[in-house]
């Protein structure tokens, strides 16, 4: 070999370890979170068509350990089975926590055949190396006694997952804050299920903009809420912003003994100018809190 020869073989070695090494940084950043702080992939919904593995090695630089992804379509997120998902995201330093799934109410024999929907969904999880099967929205519901069919739907939902091996919670958005005949319907959901079936995933930005006090609803429900959606809303500016810097009492919430049993959290961002620069300052944010560096 001349010396040109080596030169160049030398500078395409470089050139390829420099890309691997930025990889290895990459999960390095994930892996250091030690599972704290995940996101909700819907948060990157614009970008995950264009460059689906770029997207995530952005995400994993930042530091983000889990996923949550959305919409499976049987065992497959954007083309990838949750196998290979849980493959790919090792390879970034990272792991799927779960998905956000759901249907409407089925009939209360879970041995018919509309259940396989719930039953599939948990082996795709399970597949995936996630726990969590999350019904984010509700049936409609206009009377108590609609809410009542539906807590009991969420513990068949319940029990059909934890026979498949994962666990199945309900994700708010701001209309359960609402009532119906006096009654809250997220606390009404809470109160009529079965808590060895049936957990919550507080989305804090959601509950605020429907009025909703967080610090109150995690001391009244200790351990009903084992996960967190992270985001934020301004209730002056009726908008949502990036953490922090709205109206979610995050210092109040984290200061509760042992956090109020939270168990896993996830960033969602609701707005889209700069998603990336947004998940970047939620990171940065929710670092400070001793929960998060546990």
């Amino acid at each position: 070999m001349n010396r040109r020869e080596f030169i160049n073989k030398s500078a395409a070695l470089l050139a390829v370890g420099s890309i691997a090494g930025s990889e290895v940084f990459a999960a390095d950043a994930a892996k250091a979170n030690k599972g704290r702080i995940g996101i909700q992939l819907y948060s990157v919904r614009n970008d995950l068509p264009k460059d689906f593995e770029g997207t995530l090695k952005k995400i994993s630089a930042m530091g983000y350990s889990l996923v949550e992804t959305y919409g499976l379509n049987g065992d497959k997120f954007f083309n990838y089975t949750t196998k290979d998902l849980r493959t790919l995201l090792k390879d970034m330093g990272m792991k799927m926590s779960g998905t956000h799934a759901g249907s409407g109410l089925l009939p209360a024999d879970t041995n018919a055949p509309e259940w396989d929907y719930w039953k599939k969904l948990a082996v795709a999880v399970k597949s995936g190396g996630g726990k969590w099967a999350v019904q984010a929205g509700y049936p409609g519901a206009r009377t108590v006694d609609d809410l009542k069919r539906i807590a009991e739907h969420f513990n068949r939902v319940g029990e059909v997952c934890k026979k498949g091996g994962v666990k199945f919670a309900y994700h708010n958005h701001n209309a359960e804050l609402g009532k119906i005949d006096d009654v809250v319907i997220l606390e009404y959901l809470i109160r009529n299920t079965d808590r060895k079936l049936v957990s919550f995933q507080l989305d804090m930005g959601h509950a605020v903009r429907g009025g909703a006090d967080c610090v109150r609803l995690l001391r009244e429900f200790p351990g009903r809420f084992p996960l967190w959606h992270a985001s934020d809303y301004h209730s002056t500016n009726r908008r949502y912003v990036d953490l922090g810097k709205g109206s979610v009492p995050y210092k109040a919430m984290f200061d509760l003994p042992k956090t109020g049993g939270l168990e896993q959290l996830s960033v969602e961002q609701e707005t889209e100018e700069d998603i990336f620069g947004s998940l970047k300052s939620n990171f940065e944010y929710l670092k400070q809190f001793k929960w998060t560096k546990a």
